[in-house]
């Protein structure tokens, strides 16, 4: 790899994925927003489990005042627990918060997933999660689905779970620029991504205002806080 193209990797590059780095759509800055808007909602922290744990997760997990347990089915650097997300190791009510960044579309049965999700939060909790509406596959360990926000909010329903905030991740604009770009060789993909990428996403928020829009059909990912009712505070 020659000097520039390293130079170019490392300022623009980020990640498994290798996303845009300080990018409007990476799910790192949307996961960081849904846990500080879930610990402004419950002051004092507690616990958050990081499920499906990588080093963008626990960048994000940053903005989380209390601890952190991070767990994934592979085994890693940085993970507390080696376990499947299908069956959570944690006891009942446990959690104050549950972070699933780019992890539900790599589980094959995304609902008993967030059924374990919404067992060890306590009464008021918050689950945080982003996912891809648009990707290319990506097996980590494997890649089954995409989803649309109404998808998101009807398997939260179905998991007990009442969606608090939902928005898209990125627009049209931003599907296009990454359908190109992840499917260019290494020294063209990252040229284009340094002259172009910007533009994109300029354009994107411009003229689709992809952050502020309901629409459910054009998004390239959502980011969506659901909290756990608690009746003892009028959560229904």
């Amino acid at each position: 790899m020659s000097t520039l193209t390293r130079r170019l990797k490392d300022r623009y590059l980020t990640g498994h994925h290798r996303r845009v780095r300080g990018s409007s759509d990476h799910p790192t800055r949307h996961a960081r927003l849904m846990l500080e808007e879930a610990a402004r909602r419950r002051p004092g922290g507690g616990l958050l489990c990081d499920v499906g744990a990588g080093a963008e997760a626990a960048v994000a997990s940053a903005a989380w005042p209390g601890r952190r347990v991070a767990l994934d089915v592979v085994p890693g650097a940085g993970l507390d627990l080696i376990a499947d997300g299908h069956a959570l190791p944690l006891g009942d009510t446990t959690v104050a918060a549950v972070l699933l960044m780019e992890v539900l579309e790599h589980v094959s049965d995304p609902s008993r997933l967030l059924r374990e999700c919404a067992r060890v939060l306590a009464p008021g909790g918050h689950l945080c999660l982003t996912a891809p509406q648009y990707h290319i596959t990506h097996n980590h360990p494997g890649d089954y689905f995409r989803y649309t926000r109404q998808g998101l909010e009807a398997l939260c329903a179905q998991a007990g779970l009442r969606v608090v905030a939902a928005w898209a991740t990125g627009g049209p604009l931003l599907v296009v620029f990454h359908a190109i770009e992840l499917n260019l060789p290494p020294r063209p993909r990252l040229a284009f991504v340094a002259l172009a990428y910007r533009l994109f996403d300029w354009l994107d928020g411009r003229l689709t205002g992809h952050g502020n829009r309901p629409g459910t059909t054009d998004a390239k990912g959502w980011a969506l806080l659901a909290a756990k009712p608690d009746p003892q505070r009028g959560h229904k």
